[in-house]
């Protein structure tokens, strides 16, 4: 397999799994927590925008597409990360976080188009790696007595510190990596996208854990 079969499989692999959270956050949907309820909605937010993007055709226009996924990425985690947590503090600290990054979104188009691709995705990386860190802090305060590794939110928090700060280091050194390879980037790319993979498939760990939990808890009840 060349390294250019091997980016297109991990483009459609990546499209694909996002449909793997869906699944196991949609399941008893009812019950669910409400930060998994915004983890299942991301889910079907990313693999509506990755179909759209695939259908596009014109690359000027697959942009757009992606910088408004970032967008609502950004939006999404940060109401995830919301009810996540019951600190006003904290949920005001979300809040304004969420007010900056709609500042810079609006204002990297306004001022810095040329830099638009840059301005956002740093600034995205940047809050969720704060938020994550801030997150891991907050849950050291307010640990739960069950196993931490049963616990939903820790790999949610785990899966978007490491994914945020893994992309942030890729684009810090991107200009360099392409100068490096010049035109033999596909491999590049497929790393990228098989890193996404991973973040998605620890993403649909977490939803199948409270779908577990769920189970138990009505099992429980039965007995």
């Amino acid at each position: 397999m060349t390294k250019l079969e091997l980016f297109r499989v991990s483009a459609n692999f990546q499209w694909f799994v996002s449909l793997v959270v869906v699944f196991s956050c949609l399941i008893k949907y009812s019950h669910r927590l409400s930060y998994i309820k915004a983890l299942g909605f991301y889910g079907v937010i990313s693999f509506l925008f990755s179909t759209i993007a695939h259908l596009a055709n014109s690359g000027s226009r697959v942009n757009y597409i992606i910088n408004a996924y970032v967008f609502c990425e950004v939006i999404i985690l940060l109401i995830l990360f919301f009810l996540a947590v019951r600190e006003k503090f904290f949920r005001s600290l979300i809040v304004a976080g969420c007010i900056s990054y709609v500042l810079i979104f609006a204002g990297a188009y306004l001022y810095y188009p040329s830099y638009v691709f840059s301005i956002i995705r740093v600034a995205r990386d940047l809050l969720m790696i704060f938020f994550a860190v801030s997150y891991f802090i907050y849950l050291l305060r307010q640990l739960p007595e069950d196993d931490l590794l049963k616990f939903p939110m820790f790999w949610i928090n785990s899966a978007i510190v490491v994914f945020f700060s893994g992309v942030f280091v890729l684009s810090y050194f991107r200009d360099y990596i392409v100068l490096v390879l010049k035109d033999d980037t596909a491999g590049f790319w497929a790393f990228r996208n098989f890193f996404s993979t991973a973040y998605w498939l620890v993403l649909a760990y977490a939803g199948w854990l409270n779908l577990q939990s769920i189970r138990a808890q009505k099992s429980g009840l039965s007995d």
